[in-house]
């Protein structure tokens, strides 16, 4: 039987897209699945890619050391420090900060090209409290077409800098971007019994933000996947089993976005469901459940988990990962998440790491995707209708459209009209 916590802790390093840590993450994972009997399919798709780098903010005789977003290659900008209680002024005050560096707390995808149309010269972004500086990135189109540059600061020294609002100061950034291939790595497990054409999608990502060795994000569904396979290499299931392992997730869902384009018409021909598996590993925490699909598909998976005694905190509602790109054309999905200690307190930060992790805190997750699969791909009759409550079509089409700044392609299915 395979030891999950021995993967994690050989997965205990940086893994961005396109980078030598996908590789070598790559390679670990594919020698697991093949000593289970599998091949793995490698797929790889072209990206546009960056080396972490390092920045800093001086002002005065003092100087903050900074993150900068991925994507956002070197620069040296100078200009007056604006700090703003709250960014969403930017949308209403038009123009008002035009040549300004601001300083402010979070970031939401709509800001990007809200800052570029506003003239903002820079943009610092303030951290969570007792965490070290996330790591965030500009989006692939963003970079191709014009980006506003942005580092991001930890809670205490955002504290110190919004004193200084009105400071003329002084932002550089050292980044190397370029162009590189990533890669998902896929694994098939026939059905024995080919009761119908049904194909069950079980997905994770395996790629990090940079300076985090993700054992939360994503090694806990890396192991997830890694363990459903290990245990369907011994019970063959009477369907067809895809295990996907994507890269570029946390660039933008690059590696479900471009496996989603590649294999659309079987996507539409043959997909039933998509089990997504992002976040795990707390040894105390609760476990969330995301439905994109139908009340009845929530019920159903609930009531399964009940029955081997967890207990989910599940709604029906979208979730930022490898699960949306399917959504466009009426996919239902499933999302797994394990939350509320301290590795995914430190998501995104160097602070996800196998230290604040357990073997126990991702024995929930790993007896999920075995057991809600095992009843899926088992069943008489298949068990999801392929369809998407209507209360979560704006969401899904706001979502995809900040995620790629474009206008998606819904492929709804159209309303009965007598």
């Amino acid at each position: 039987m395979i030891n999950h916590f021995k993967i994690i802790k050989e997965l205990d390093f940086v893994r961005i897209a396109g980078s030598e840590g996908e590789k070598r993450a790559r390679e670990i994972i594919s020698s697991y699945c093949k000593k289970l009997g599998f091949e793995p399919k490698i797929e790889s798709f072209d990206i546009t890619t960056f080396e972490p780098g390092t920045a800093t903010i001086k002002i005065d005789t003092k100087t903050f050391e900074a993150v900068p977003f991925g994507l956002n290659e070197s620069a040296v900008l100078e200009g007056e420090l604006v700090f703003l209680e709250n960014k969403d002024v930017i949308a209403y005050n038009k123009n008002a900060y035009k040549d300004k560096i601001v300083l402010s707390m979070g970031y939401t995808r709509k800001l990007g090209p809200d800052l570029k149309k506003s003239g903002i010269k820079a943009y610092i972004v303030i951290g969570g409290p007792e965490r070290k500086a996330v790591s965030l990135s500009h989006r692939q189109k963003l970079h191709k077409e014009g980006y506003v540059p942005m580092v991001t600061v930890s809670y205490e020294d955002g504290m110190k800098l919004a004193k200084k609002s009105s400071a003329h100061i002084s932002l550089s950034i050292s980044q190397k971007v370029h162009k590189k291939k990533a890669h998902n790595i896929i694994v098939d497990i026939p059905g024995k019994n080919k009761k119908d054409d049904n194909l069950t999608l079980a997905v994770g990502h395996y790629d990090t933000v940079s300076r985090s060795p993700g054992a939360s994000d994503n090694a806990g569904g890396t192991i997830s996947l890694i363990k459903a396979i290990e245990y369907f290499s011994k019970h063959q299931p009477a369907r067809d089993l895809r295990v996907i392992f994507f890269s570029g997730e946390e660039l933008g869902l690059l590696g479900s976005q471009n496996y989603v384009k590649t294999h659309l018409d079987e996507i539409k021909d043959r997909v039933g469901l998509v089990l997504n598996f992002d976040v795990s590993g707390d040894p105390v925490g609760s476990d969330g459940m995301r439905v994109v699909g139908t009340n009845e598909l929530l019920g159903y998976c609930e009531g399964l988990m009940k029955e081997v005694g967890i207990l989910y905190n599940a709604k029906l509602d979208i979730y930022s990962s490898d699960n949306m790109p399917f959504s466009v054309y009426e996919i239902p999905s499933v999302s797994i998440a394990r939350f509320g200690g301290k590795a995914s307190f430190h998501i995104h930060t160097p602070g996800d790491n196998a230290k604040n992790v357990s073997a126990n805190g991702y024995k929930n997750t790993i007896n999920t995707a075995i057991v809600l699969l095992k009843h899926i791909l088992n069943a008489d009759i298949y068990p999801v209708k392929k369809d998407i409550d209507a209360s979560l079509r704006d969401k899904i089409e706001k979502y995809i459209w900040n995620l790629n700044y474009e206008k998606p392609e819904l492929e709804w299915k159209p309303k009965y009209k007598k």
